[in-house]
């Protein structure tokens, strides 16, 4: 059986890159496994290592995944299992080994407006999760970014053979994409890119609402619409020299002409 591994943070635009892959569709989906154990995991809690083939035949014993089973189980045999992984430490192996037929696919945001989203979610994601140690979601969410980067960069191999995918580039380039969807097979939905995705609440900043003409230039500038006290939070991520540096490398390897430089 054929298993997409989709790693990203959230509000890094997981579920409209993902609907765009078809995989939600096509694939049997699963979406944000481990929720349980991920909070607890971004704030550095032990957790224990399981064995994918362990795992699954437990989690799909669970009442509502026998009932997603029953509607759309033929799902795993014509296109394989779709799993959507958010905010995990991939230094810390979820599954030991992963299954042999597995591809990863590793999403990248640009930690500006990401961390923008983060922090004007429902109030800010590192309150919403962290609660007491609120300081130390914040803190280690810019270390996992970092981590990310690294593998994005190649600096790493926790994830192998991954496909890297830059959002913020994706989102304004149709030949990137097409690249995309050529290395990893798939015959992608670029209807997606003109729907606000249901799952997550939609955007940190705007809700449900359409996306207007100008949908992308926001996107691409939730920093710059951040107010009062989500500034001076906003500007550890801008002080963290170590993230900027990284930010500087994974934009010169993702847009390697100038040309594309311009486009974003």
């Amino acid at each position: 059986m054929q298993i997409w591994a989709f790693h990203g943070m959230r509000r890094s635009g997981n579920h409209v890159v993902l609907n765009w892959t078809g995989l939600t569709n096509s694939a049997f989906f699963l979406n944000d496994i481990l929720q349980r154990e991920q909070v607890p995991a971004l704030l550095g809690d032990p957790f224990g290592t399981k064995a994918f083939w362990h795992w699954f035949p437990r989690f799909c014993a669970r009442r509502q995944q026998r009932r997603m089973l029953r509607e759309t189980g033929w799902k795993l045999m014509a296109r394989g299992l779709c799993i959507s992984l958010e905010d995990w430490p991939i230094d810390r192996p979820i599954f030991t080994p992963w299954p042999r037929r597995c591809r990863h696919i590793l999403l990248l945001r640009d930690p500006l407006n990401m961390f923008a989203s983060r922090i004007r979610m429902k109030g800010g994601m590192h309150l919403l999760y962290g609660g007491e140690r609120a300081d130390t979601y914040f803190q280690n969410s810019i270390a996992l970014w970092k981590m990310h980067a690294r593998e994005f960069l190649g600096e790493t191999d926790r994830l192998h053979g991954h496909v890297g995918i830059y959002y913020d580039r994706w989102v304004v380039d149709p030949d990137y994409r097409a690249e995309i969807a050529a290395s990893l097979c798939l015959v992608p939905d670029e209807g997606a890119l003109n729907r606000v995705a249901a799952e997550g609440g939609g955007s940190s900043f705007e809700g449900m609402s359409p996306l207007g003409e100008d949908a992308i230039a926001r996107r691409l500038s939730r920093h710059d619409q951040l107010e009062g006290e989500e500034k001076q939070l906003f500007a550890r991520v801008t002080a963290d020299g170590e993230l900027m540096r990284l930010r500087e490398r994974v934009l010169e390897r993702v847009y390697a002409s100038a040309q594309c430089r311009q486009v974003a």
